[in-house]
């Protein structure tokens, strides 16, 4: 509503794949969905971090300190301001 355009991650987690091992992940999988992470962030004028409760898992601690690498503007969710 406020004329931003929201490109959203897709996934917040890895996906739950029927006979899928993501500790050996041979075919790269999760680097893949890493890279389209970080390819997101470099189209973005803003970073929203949603992190309720304040917590940060290591990826998303990652992916901020990537954004600012970037000098992208980084938000909050945990420290908006609900009137």
């Amino acid at each position: 509503m406020e004329g931003c355009v929201v490109i959203s991650l897709g996934m917040f987690s890895l996906p739950d794949l029927p006979d899928y091992d993501w500790t050996a992940d041979s075919s790269g999988l999760r680097r893949r969905l890493s890279g389209v992470h970080l390819q997101k962030i470099r189209m973005a004028d803003e970073v929203f971090i949603v992190d309720p409760g304040g917590y940060l898992g290591e990826l998303t601690r990652q992916e901020i300190a990537y954004a600012e690498s970037l000098r992208t503007p980084v938000r909050y969710l945990s420290r908006e301001h609900h009137g």
